[in-house]
């Protein structure tokens, strides 16, 4: 069984922590001896009894282990992802994820993915109901009747009626940031120098306009740029699903409804 990480960058994790504990959870339990790493941008909130918490929940699942790295000043989204892929190196992982805090994994999420990256795709992402700027993951393209919750039943279902009918079936495209996923051996092929994962900083659009938030995106653009002029190519797997509550763990307010919030 390949050991699959799970890079989940953490900020503000008191506050967002019901959308954190739940993408742990659902990783470990439809990913068999899988390796969260969960890397805190310097959270205001961050106490030791919070570690302790997170760190109890690999507990009594075989195989699964959870490790915590935390900065001692803020330095944005790019660097936790940089922070976990190194860590996963050193735990000798063969694949990892590069994902978010506040996505919830479905059942047989990683069987098409291993494929399609057995296949000789480089990166892959899943079907999404957020898919933000690549509107060919959005999962109601492929689902009927699409039931937009965040219900674990409902997702199980969704995931199920993607794996029944498009089993096998990938789109060669660029993917969006929220989740990548390649091989280690990828991730290390694709350094941008020596530390580097993803440039670490993007202070201005594809426009050329001032990016706001240049830690923050367009990094995993650069990332599949990069990568797409050295040959290697991404796929979206038509038969994985995850659930994006988009961005929520940044505090963010997305423009489409409260339902990205956990009540």
């Amino acid at each position: 069984m390949p050991r699959i990480g799970f890079v989940c960058p953490v900020y503000r994790a008191l506050e967002f922590d019901s959308y954190t504990r739940r993408s742990l959870e659902s990783f470990f339990d439809t990913t068999p001896g899988g390796v969260a790493i969960v890397v805190d941008d310097h959270s205001p909130d961050w106490t030791p009894e919070y570690a302790r918490s997170l760190e109890s929940l690999a507990v009594n699942r075989p195989g699964a282990e959870i490790h915590l790295l935390r900065f001692d000043t803020s330095g944005g989204l790019t660097r936790s992802w940089n922070a976990g892929l190194t860590q996963a190196q050193t735990l000798g992982l063969d694949y990892a994820i590069a994902g978010n805090n506040d996505i919830v994994f479905t059942l047989r999420w990683q069987d098409e993915m291993l494929s399609a990256l057995d296949r000789g795709y480089a990166l892959v992402g899943p079907l999404s109901n957020a898919p933000g700027t690549q509107p060919l993951q959005e999962v109601q393209r492929y689902c009927t009747n699409y039931q937009l919750t965040d219900h674990a039943e409902v997702l199980d279902q969704t995931a199920a009626e993607l794996y029944r009918n498009h089993r096998g079936r990938v789109l060669e495209q660029k993917i969006n940031g929220f989740f990548q996923m390649a091989a280690m051996a990828t991730w290390e092929a694709g350094k941008y120098d020596a530390i580097h994962y993803y440039c670490p900083s993007n202070p201005f659009t594809s426009r050329g306009l001032r990016n706001p938030t240049p830690l923050m995106t367009l990094n995993e653009d650069e990332l599949q740029a990069r990568w797409h002029r050295s040959g290697k190519r991404s796929a979206i797997v038509l038969s994985s699903f995850i659930f994006h509550y988009r961005a929520v763990s940044r505090g963010e307010s997305y423009k489409r409804g409260n339902w990205y919030r956990q009540s």
